[in-house]
């Protein structure tokens, strides 16, 4: 389909998800404004095995049709881990930005659009936006960081996943803090924790370390874990802090 623009995509992601876009665009072109592909399928990053393909659709207007359409696609494409797709409309965007601050960054700064209008290139996040979510949600991993280290009771392939499981959520909060500071903000993992060390002075191995673990996909032994709980404590406290005492500058 002429219309589809993927030679920008790897590949392997490339061959996933042509299939599914141009089902979804033979049938329903004309209600379409702009298909993403967002997340870590448009990065270096991108596991096969562990990686899903998300994909954004802005529309001009919902029809619930539309989504019992993707529903029937769900079978065939979701075990090819397709998952469901994120549909709005422009009018969603523009009334919730100040709600999703943190998720409209990652989209903006992490996405290959792939059909029609770039509606993601004008939206304006403010940092006051984006600082109010950053301190909410890392005070809220904090204490789930905390709660699941006590309900693990030592076991650790129980933590091992608590800490691994939950490593890909903290992304979009780092590249939220550089964006505050107005620091370069990159795509890849590992760069976004060279940069949020440049940035704040905060020491990251803890979570390249927890990088090492999921691709090499083993369970350290517990007293390795136990380590890694007290360093992430303290690299999440540091990081709350510096959230938390960050000033907006008014012009």
């Amino acid at each position: 389909m002429e219309d589809l623009r993927l030679s920008n995509i790897p590949a392997h992601v490339q061959t996933v998800i042509e299939p599914f876009l141009k089902d979804i665009l033979a049938n329903y072109k004309e209600d379409i404004i702009s298909i993403y592909i967002i997340g870590s399928a448009v990065t270096k990053g991108f596991h096969p095995k562990y990686s899903d393909i998300n994909t954004l659709i802005v529309v001009k207007g919902i029809e619930f049709p539309f989504y019992d359409f993707i529903a029937s696609l769900g079978k065939r494409y979701g075990k090819k881990k397709i998952r469901a797709p994120i549909i709005i409309t422009r009018d969603y965007i523009n009334r919730s930005l100040e709600v999703f601050p943190l998720e409209f960054l990652e989209m903006k700064l992490i996405h290959q659009l792939v059909y029609g209008d770039d509606v993601l290139k004008d939206i304006k996040i403010e940092k006051a936006d984006i600082r109010l979510q950053c301190e909410r949600e890392l005070k809220g991993k904090l204490q789930h960081l905390c709660q699941g280290y006590i309900k693990a009771m030592g076991n650790k392939m129980t933590l091992t996943d608590l800490f691994v499981g939950s490593l890909s959520g903290y992304f979009p909060l780092f590249r939220g803090i550089l964006f505050l500071y107005g620091h370069e903000i990159p795509k890849e993992k590992g760069d976004v924790l060279h940069a949020l060390n440049e940035c704040c002075g905060v020491d990251m191995k803890v979570y390249r370390n927890l990088m090492d673990i999921r691709s090499r996909n083993f369970y350290p032994p517990i007293e390795a874990l136990k380590e890694t709980f007290k360093n992430l404590y303290r690299v999440l406290d540091t990081i709350t802090k510096k959230v938390d005492e960050f000033r907006i500058e008014h012009a």
